[in-house]
């Protein structure tokens, strides 16, 4: 996961957004860990540790916007 990316991605989206809480990653992280992300910079810690954690699918369109997650609906009206 390149920094500079997911640094872009955590000021425009927020990580509360990126962090997949849902995912096999997150489950398998011990209490400890997963109440260790607390704010941007412990969550971008883990992200780079464990991309996986990172909820996708995110997409940069051609507009500049940023999207997470597959929504149909919203995948519709963009093609």
């Amino acid at each position: 996961m390149p920094q500079t990316r997911l640094d872009a991605w955590i000021k425009a989206l927020g990580w509360e957004v990126l962090v997949n809480r849902k995912g096999t990653t997150w489950r398998k992280l011990d209490p400890q860990q997963q109440a260790a992300v607390k704010h941007a910079a412990s969550a971008r810690t883990l992200m780079l540790a464990q991309a996986s954690v990172i909820r996708r699918p995110v997409v940069e369109w051609t507009d500049g916007s940023l999207t997470v997650g597959f929504e149909a609906d919203d995948w519709k009206k963009r093609a």
